[in-house]
Parts: C-alpha cells; sequence; structure tokens
C-alpha cells in the first residue's frame, strides 16, 4: 500500500539510519519499527522468539548495537594480553 507521511526530522534520521545499517529501504525500516512497538499478539513474548536472519546468518536482537569502534577496542584487547 502506498501512502505518504511526513516524519520529523529525526524520526527521517532514524529510519534512514535503521535502512542503511539494515541494508534495506526506507519503507522497510518504517514498517520494522512500527511492528517492533506492537505488543506481541499471545502476550507471551513470542515475537521474539523466531530467529531473524539476513543473508543466511543470524541476526542478534540485542539492545545495544556494536560499532566498528566496539570491535577494533576488543580486538586490541586481545592482542594486549
Amino acid at each position: 500500500m502506498r501512502l505518504t507521511v511526513n516524519l520529523d526530522p529525526d524520526l527521517y534520521a532514524l529510519a534512514v539510519s535503521l535502512a542503511k545499517a539494515e541494508d534495506c529501504t526506507i519503507s522497510a525500516a518504517v514498517n520494522r519499527l512500527l511492528r517492533r512497538s506492537l505488543p506481541a499478539e499471545d502476550g507471551g513474548g513470542a515475537r521474539g522468539s523466531r530467529a531473524r536472519q539476513r543473508n543466511r546468518l543470524v541476526v542478534s536482537r540485542g539492545r545495544v548495537a556494536v560499532t566498528a569502534d566496539d570491535v577494533r577496542r576488543i580486538e586490541a584487547e586481545d592482542d594486549a594480553t
């Protein structure tokens, strides 16, 4: 379904950022954000029971994003020990 929606600049930036991070369109990113805001249909939290995949790899639903800087820091710590 096609619909025109006006987003606040900060929400648009969030949608663009998510689209880039998940390698999808802005429409798909907005759909994902809206679905995440909905309660689980069965009330038991089953929404997160199915693993999400991208490029046949399981994608974590962790609360904190891991950045390239985090990876570099951890690798540097490993090299130091």
